[in-house]
């Protein structure tokens, strides 16, 4: 449960609006998937880096993607967060992802017993007006 609510605050803190997702973009968003991970233990952090955005390229061709962002704290727990127009393209891209070949050695570095992963609806929104 506390990892849970760590969870959601960060992820609280992780959406806020960039520059690079406009407007109209985030208006599309209605499922974010959270995913906080850490890499096993033979993986460098900076491997886990460079691993984790080779599947920037396949997220983005995915029917109802909006957006992905991936940051990393300073405990070295990764957090993966990508926009959804809707819960069905989000569910999808996962089942599609585990079956794709060329990303099962990605998904290999992750280490599965802390994993957290987690589809969210959004039901409220408030952005700033830069």
């Amino acid at each position: 449960m506390k990892k849970l609510i760590i969870s959601l605050i960060v992820l609280t803190a992780f959406s806020c609006k960039q520059s690079y997702i406009n407007k109209s973009s985030m208006k599309q968003v209605k499922i974010i998937e959270m995913v906080m991970w850490e890499p096993i233990d033979s993986i460098s952090k900076e491997d886990a880096k460079k691993s984790i955005t080779k599947l920037n390229k396949f997220v983005s061709e995915q029917p109802g993607f909006i957006a992905r962002k991936t940051a990393l704290s300073e405990d070295g727990k990764f957090l993966d967060i990508v926009y959804w127009a809707n819960l069905k393209s989000a569910k999808a891209a996962s089942e599609k992802a585990m079956k794709t070949e060329e990303l099962i050695p990605i998904f290999g570095m992750i280490d599965q017993k802390g994993m957290v992963f987690n589809h969210f609806e959004i039901y409220n929104t408030i952005e700033n007006e830069f």
